[in-house]
């Protein structure tokens, strides 16, 4: 289940670029984070992207950063919440708090 851990579905879901080279930008910065491995797009799971490791504070910052950019969906980055970054990550009052953690608070 490793595998599972470490991959990201849906990175595309409601993205909307600007222009072609808001597009090249998305996928410039998701290729320099860090703990991203490989990316692609696999039909219903959308664009997926598998990570190398569960990311740091920095690339999950990264990581939260970018959808809250392209209006990805973070939800799923709730899953890399440790005891290290939970005081950081779980502060109601952050930018990502409602698309992290919504209601489950």
């Amino acid at each position: 289940m490793k595998d599972d851990f470490l991959t990201l579905t849906q990175m595309d879901s409601g993205v909307h670029y600007l222009d072609d080279s808001d597009e090249r930008v998305f996928f410039h910065w998701l290729a320099s984070i860090t703990c991203v491995g490989k990316f692609f797009g696999d039909g219903a799971r959308g664009l997926v992207v598998q990570l190398k490791h569960a990311p740091n504070d920095d690339e999950l910052m990264q990581l939260l950063a970018l959808c809250h950019r392209y209006g990805v969906k973070a939800r799923q980055l709730a899953k890399f919440e440790t005891d290290a970054n939970r005081e950081w990550l779980r502060r109601p009052t952050a930018w990502w708090y409602a698309g992290l953690f919504g209601d489950a608070g």
